[in-house]
């Protein structure tokens, strides 16, 4: 290899395959749009032109402006001050250090391990490519490039918005022990899962906003004021730490909340004339109380049909099941098709024949043996609800098809290495 082509800069604007011939590389695409070398390089290439260039720990051999990866911090400041006029930001974790220089629409990112201060990782981002498509560069503390939406830029700062909001939920509720956690048991962190929610989440939300534009969807006078409202209100939630080390401002959080509550605006709008007729039938709920004797045995049996004997006399069922079941639960609300998943269709068929007052006869389920009293066999605030919610899974399913016509027209490109390497931290 030559040493002119260890130094990638030249590549942006071309195509994937070029570079390939010209490095000797054979890249996979990772996500649409995402190109990878393993550990070593990835390539940004929005409409199949190479916009970012970012070396990974393996990739020694390329440069960025002479940079490479193990450098030290003096000798790679040296080769900087060639390039650009110093730093515009620095940003301090605690396993690194990322300085961003600013150019003539370009972007240059160097990563520095925190303890040794040699180089880790360098991205390179340039907004006017051959293509002489240029991309308007507006605030410098906007941060690195996260996603491309379109022409829709999603930068670091707005999406750590998201993310920090999403943490201090989960983190409210289960603890910052939360996002090691492998919840679902398919090798992947809480913390994946969630990141992957949240730029999808940001994602369709620039879908939607594009789209509101287009139809000429505009939030009116109160919607606006709700807007800087919430703004102001969230930011003064947010510590002085969090403000300064993501650069929060109010102008990024009245973005934000524009952006939502506009989407929510086109969701209103465009399902305004589902079809909102449901059943009785289709809605019913019912409700039953319920004894658990556990297991399978004679002597189970025995003992659930002395407390049938019991349940026929008494006037007070629930004060029996309270003394009796071996269940953590007594009542069960539910209509056809969604009975408690652990007992079984035998469980379901068993409550729904029942009139109010009416108690069953024994049923087994693979738990052990049931004693059901149904408290109503139409439970009409339920069955409002129950109402509600379907009319509101129709209009889910009538939005989710016209969004999947609008996420056709675009093309969206994330920026993996960036994301996936943000960590959940205090």
């Amino acid at each position: 290899m030559s040493a002119s082509s260890m130094e990638l800069t030249k590549y942006i604007g071309d195509a994937v395959n070029v570079f390939e011939r010209g490095t000797r590389t054979k890249l996979s695409e990772k996500d649409k749009g995402v190109y990878i070398l393993e550990n070593s390089i990835q390539l940004l290439a929005p409409g199949g032109k190479i916009a970012s260039i970012t070396l990974l720990e393996d990739s020694k051999e390329f440069t960025i402006h002479g940079l490479s990866v193990g450098m030290g911090k003096e000798e790679a400041d040296a080769i900087i001050d060639e390039v650009y006029e110093g730093e515009n930001s620095k940003t301090v974790t605690s396993h690194d250090i990322v300085y961003l220089y600013l150019m003539d629409n370009t972007e240059l990112y160097v990563t520095y391990d925190i303890d040794n201060e040699k180089i880790i990782e360098i991205s390179y981002y340039n907004y006017k490519t051959k293509s002489d498509k240029e991309i308007d560069w507006d605030d410098t503390t906007d941060g690195e490039l996260i996603a491309l939406v379109g022409d829709t830029k999603v930068f670091y700062k707005e999406a750590m918005v998201y993310l920090k909001s999403v943490q201090a939920n989960y983190e409210g509720e289960f603890g910052k022990g939360i996002w090691d956690v492998d919840i679902y048991g398919d090798n992947n962190s809480f913390g994946n899962v969630i990141k992957e929610e949240v730029i999808k989440q940001i994602t369709q939300l620039k879908v939607i906003k594009d789209k509101a534009l287009e139809h000429g969807v505009e939030l009116n006078e109160e919607e606006l004021s709700n807007v800087s409202q919430y703004a102001t209100e969230h930011l003064r939630g947010l510590s002085d730490r969090d403000i300064d080390k993501y650069h929060i401002t109010l102008d990024l959080l009245e973005e934000v909340y524009r952006d939502n509550l506009l989407a929510e605006k086109m969701y209103e709008m465009l399902t305004i004339n589902v079809d909102t007729d449901v059943s009785d039938e289709e809605a019913k709920q019912i409700t039953v109380w319920d004894i658990l004797i556990s297991g399978d045995g004679e002597e189970e049996k025995s003992k659930a049909q002395a407390l049938l004997d019991q349940a026929k006399e008494v006037d007070d069922f629930y004060a029996l099941a309270e003394a009796n079941t071996e269940a953590e639960k007594i009542e069960y609300t539910f209509g056809k098709g969604q009975g408690p998943e652990e007992y079984g269709q035998a469980f379901e068929n068993a409550a729904m024949e029942l009139s109010t007052g009416e108690i069953s006869k024994l049923i087994s389920t693979e738990e052990g043996w049931h004693i059901i009293y149904c408290v109503s066999d139409y439970d009409e605030d339920a069955t409002i609800r129950e109402k509600e919610e379907i009319i509101e899974q129709r209009r889910l399913e009538m939005f989710a098809k016209i969004y999947e016509e609008w996420s056709s027209e675009y093309e969206v490109i994330i920026n993996s290495q960036a994301w996936e390497s943000i960590k959940f931290e205090d």
